[in-house]
This record gives C-alpha cells, structure tokens and sequence, in this order.
C-alpha cells in the first residue's frame, strides 16, 4: 500500500505523527472552550468510554495519515494513480475531519454544533457521539482510498 512507502519516508512519517497529535489535542481545546477544568473532564470522560477513546485515537490517526498522504501525492508523487481529483478527495477527508470535530467524540461534551442546536438536541447527540466519529471515521477511510493510499504500489 502507498500510505506504508509514505510513512516509510522519515519527513512524512513525521507530518503523519505531527498532525495526528495537533488534532488530538486541539480537539479538546476548541470542544471545552481553552479553558483548563473543562479540558481535564473532557479527558477524564473520554477515559471511562474505551470505545469512544479508541475511536478517538483511530480518527486522530487516520487525520495524520490523511494530511501525510495528500502531501506526499502533491510534492512527491505526482504521476500516482489516483481515483479521484486530489482536491476533490482531499475536500472528502476534510469533510470526515470537519464531521468529527463538529460533532464532537466526548460522549459528555458538546461538539461545534451544539452552539447552534438547542441543549435538548445537543445532548441526545451525544449519545450518539460513537455513531458520528464512525462516519467520520469512514468518509476519513474512503478519502485514503481516493487519494490512492489503500492501493497496492
């Protein structure tokens, strides 16, 4: 698969980890208000959920991969096969991205969105938070694909 030859590469290996760990930990940032006793109940929450933990770390992954990829195809890898036009798959992953940070993974914590529902809305999406970061998750997984990192080299 390409994404393996591109984390091989030492440069991208390093966007990939980078971008991986400044989603996930800007995440809680913006979904808590920067402000420090929200950022600590947000870790502590998602510490009791291991389901949401664990795809909370599958989406911060596959965020840096992502990123690594679409720049690896744009500097690198220019005559690779792609399935799709690299903005229009790169838009689709940041779509992925965009539906996880706005919906928020935290199963107590409201995403982006929840400032612009109503709280009765907002907290029966919570519920939810599992189900949304799994579509997020996907659309993150097709955008690889697209940009030709799932294909064989």
């Amino acid at each position: 698969m390409r994404i393996v030859s591109v984390v091989k590469n030492k440069r991208y290996l390093g966007i990939a980890v980078l971008s991986a760990l400044g989603i996930g930990l800007f995440l809680p940032l913006a979904q808590t208000g920067f402000k420090p006793d929200n950022i600590l109940a947000w870790y502590l929450t998602l510490a009791d959920r291991p389901l949401n933990t664990g795809l909370y770390i599958v989406f911060s992954s596959l965020f840096g991969l992502l990123v690594s990829l679409q720049l690896y195809n744009k500097h690198i890898c220019k005559t690779c096969n792609i399935k799709m036009d690299n903005k229009k798959a790169t838009s689709f992953g940041g779509l992925g991205a965009f539906f996880g940070f706005a919906l928020g993974v935290c199963p107590a914590c409201i995403g982006l969105i929840g400032l612009l529902l109503p709280l009765t809305v907002s907290i029966t999406l919570t519920n939810y938070s599992w189900l949304f970061m799994g579509i997020a998750i996907a659309i993150m997984l097709a955008s690889l694909k697209f940009l030709g990192g799932l294909d064989k080299k």
